[in-house]
């Protein structure tokens, strides 16, 4: 077996175990999201918090991304050069100088939780703003709660065991699932205090994980400047990449409170759909790829690294581009039967619907931003994606304030895939650089019949629905017929026209699931 293909057996492996555990947890998630529907509806209410949790989650989201990747490299550079132990000892002081950080950061965070509503809820009205004030003094806890844990993530990642990396998240969507399911009396605060309980009760998981694993807390190495300075100026740009995919979720909530009561809500809905295949196949593929082109980038493999990157740039665009078409055919379909119940109306539904497709249009783009920045870290090249970031963000509020006058809180979503566009094909353009990518054109002629397939099942989609429309008024008994269809459009088109590089990613993927399924079985059995 090649090593590239030893390299490939590897990854899908990897990609396997957390595509199962993500799966759990995004049913769970949606769970939770349907009982928050139920509960809340596209209300004022949710709107507050959904800005109250903001700050504190984008943080952690914001610092945990950057953190994890420029810390699992260093961690796997320290092994290799020292041994375990020194690398432990780092990582200890690592975790003792996150903590202090994200203590302070939520102290401040405390204190200036007036100022800070003020900003990001700058549309709300008078009568609501106290009520954001007071859940923002109790949720920016989750800073220092997620904070301490991160390193213990970057160790878990490093040392590759997935499985208790994704398992830890259940315990935060089973916790908001318990207090949404069990009327308390708490509210919205039940939102509130399910988020504080479930991430305590998923940090002291991954740190009691880790420490089974064979982590070794202490400090047998006095603290090395060197060391620290190293993770520093890898860290910070790596903040750039983070931007990118989290700083203008809160620009985009930030600007919604400015439109009609319901509009947070709207949005936090459509994203968590959209974020659905994103976070269960792509995220699950980047963090699996990470440990991997790390070790490739510090052995000096180059053409390794140029071939995981091809073919996870084909992976992504095989499975993101007939998920945009799903979103644009069904997203009605999938927002009422995920969401409409209870407070949740069949108005609310049409808007989030509508929101959803204008996400889905930049889902290859995201997609690409969880793939982008692992390259550029372990190419020593991390300055690029702060300025990046920085380009992101002014790209994302200038075409925020264009669309919104004219499609209003969909123009936001529009205006996120728009500003993911721009700025993936800018890096794409630079990785290729990068890497020396010379056949670039094998590439583009997979995406060329990804295309094809895309367009033809857009048109058969579209001529099927209006089709049995006009048999039956009720949707729900030919939307599974037509959702079949179009997948099966889609698959023949690209069966027909499939390249090597296509063969080879469909090889991987059913190898992946074969053997976790054969796996399950055993199990089974035993």
């Amino acid at each position: 077996m090649s090593k590239t293909s030893s390299l490939a057996a590897q990854i899908s492996k990897a990609s396997a175990v957390i595509m199962v555990w993500s799966m759990v947890d995004k049913i769970l998630a949606v769970g939770k999201e349907m009982l928050t529907a139920h509960r809340f509806g596209v209300s004022s209410s949710l709107d507050v918090f959904s800005v109250a949790q903001m700050f504190p989650g984008i943080l952690g989201l914001l610092f945990s991304s950057a953190l994890v990747t420029a810390f699992v490299p260093l961690y796997l550079e320290w092994t290799s050069r020292s041994s375990a132990r020194e690398a432990d000892s780092h990582a200890t002081w690592l975790i003792y100088l996150a903590t202090l950080f994200f203590t302070g950061l939520a102290l401040i965070s405390f204190f200036f939780a007036p100022e800070i509503i003020d900003l990001i809820g700058y549309g709300f009205q008078p009568q609501v703003r106290n009520s954001a004030v007071a859940m923002e003094r109790l949720l920016v806890l989750l800073i220092v709660i997620e904070g301490a844990g991160i390193v213990f993530r970057g160790i878990l990642h490093a040392r590759k065991f997935f499985t208790h990396l994704y398992v830890a998240p259940l315990f935060l969507n089973i916790t908001l699932i318990f207090l949404l399911f069990f009327d308390m009396g708490l509210d919205i605060y039940a939102l509130v205090w399910g988020f504080l309980v479930g991430t305590l009760l998923k940090t002291a998981y991954m740190i009691i994980a880790a420490h089974r694993e064979g982590f070794r807390f202490g400090t047998p190495l006095p603290f090395d400047r060197q060391k620290m300075r190293a993770f520093g100026l890898l860290f910070i740009p790596v903040l750039g990449s983070s931007l990118i995919a989290n700083a203008n979720l809160m620009i985009d909530q930030m600007m919604a409170t400015d439109l009609p009561a319901g509009s947070v809500s709207t949005l936090r809905y459509a994203l968590r759909i959209n974020d659905l295949p994103i976070q269960v196949v792509i995220a699950a593929v980047t963090m699996a790829i990470f440990p991997f082109i790390s070790a490739e980038a510090a052995a000096g493999n180059k053409e390794n690294l140029r071939n995981i990157f091809k073919y996870a740039l084909i992976f992504l665009g095989f499975l993101t581009i007939p998920i945009t078409c799903l979103a644009m055919l069904f997203s009605e379909d999938l927002v009422i039967l995920l969401l409409k119940r209870g407070a949740f109306d069949a108005a609310a539904a049409a808007q989030t619907a509508q929101t959803l497709v204008y996400y889905s249009l930049g889902l290859f783009f995201y997609g690409y931003t969880f793939l982008n920045g692992r390259f550029f870290v372990v190419l020593k090249n991390a300055k690029v994606l702060l300025y990046m970031g920085i380009a992101a963000i002014v790209l994302n509020i200038f075409f925020n304030v264009v669309f919104m006058r004219i499609l209003g809180v969909k123009g936001i979503a529009l205006s996120t895939s728009v500003t993911m566009c721009i700025i993936s094909i800018w890096f794409i353009c630079l990785l290729k650089q990068r890497l020396d990518i010379s056949n670039f054109g094998e590439i583009l002629s997979s995406f060329y019949r990804m295309l094809l397939a895309a367009g033809c099942m857009l048109g058969s989609g579209f001529l099927f629905l209006h089709l049995l429309q006009m048999v039956t008024t009720e949707r729900w008994i030919y939307s599974p017929a037509a959702l079949t269809l179009v997948c099966a459009v889609y698959l023949g088109v690209l069966w027909k026209f499939r390249t090597e590089d296509l063969n080879a990613c469909w090889d991987a993927l059913t190898r992946a699931l074969r053997s976790r399924l054969g796996r399950l079985r055993s199990g089974r059995a035993s």
